[in-house]
């Protein structure tokens, strides 16, 4: 026994009873954090100064879903369910629920761009950035290209890519202020300051068919053209402009 004893380092016996104090202090450290009521919840809204989605409005599904954060530790939230709850709302392209060392519960917020506004007679709403249907904001109104007349499923995609078209160049986006779709899929197209029709005809070729009335109006500037005097401007033949008075 004493041959064992000697044998003993009592520096390393140390060591190991420091170890051993080190972690029950950090054990329990922990435990009491992990069972620390919340302190609180920040929502985030990342992206544009405008949203569609308020802080409150993610604050009250937070409390439908999980009531009272600062009555509860943090093993009692379901970070997950929360997060479904969230993505529930139709405005909200993305979301990310955690908690935070200090005890607080975040809400970070991406919410969905609208590309256009479709105006109907049974319902309004906007077409997001993938093209399907968004419903309105109570709290805030995007500026966008309004669409009148009924889309049909099989359009909804030439539609989107037509928006993305119009938004993407910086005149256009400034000139044209609606698209009216007839029956038989006939296409109108709005102007912010010119009074005559803009006949686009269908989907198809429309790129070609945005750039010619692009390099009609430029060239329209140059060389002083009243077009003012025009009822029509007719885009349907892709080879060249037509106008009528």
């Amino acid at each position: 026994m004493k041959k064992l004893l000697k044998k003993i380092k009592w520096s390393d016996l140390r060591i190991l009873m420091m170890l051993g104090v080190v972690l029950f202090l950090y054990s329990f450290s922990n435990d009491r954090s992990t069972h620390r009521n919340l302190k609180g919840v920040e929502i985030i809204l990342k992206g544009e100064e405008t949203h569609f989605v308020t802080s409150s409005d993610v604050s009250e599904i937070v409390r439908y879903q999980s009531g009272t954060v600062t009555a509860q530790d943090r093993m009692t939230i379901d970070l997950n369910a929360l997060e479904k709850s969230v993505l529930q709302n139709r405005l909200i392209k993305d979301a990310e629920v955690y908690l935070t060392i200090d005890g607080f519960l975040k809400v970070e917020i991406d919410q969905k761009k609208a590309i256009g506004r479709v105006v109907g007679e049974q319902e309004s709403y906007y077409l997001d950035e993938n093209g399907n249907k968004m419903p309105l904001s109570e709290n805030y109104a995007e500026r966008v290209i309004l669409v009148e007349g009924r889309i049909k499923s099989e359009a909804q995609q030439d539609l989107k890519q037509m928006l993305e078209i119009i938004n993407a160049d910086e005149f256009l986006k400034q000139e044209i202020t609606g698209i009216s779709i007839q029956p038989g899929e006939v296409i109108y197209l709005k102007s912010r300051v010119n009074k005559f029709q803009i006949l686009f005809g269908s989907f198809n070729e429309m790129e070609r068919k945005l750039m010619n009335y692009k390099a009609f109006i430029q060239y329209a500037i140059d060389e002083k053209i009243e077009i003012d005097s025009y009822k029509k401007i007719n885009l349907k033949f892709t080879q060249q402009v037509v106008c009528s008075k």
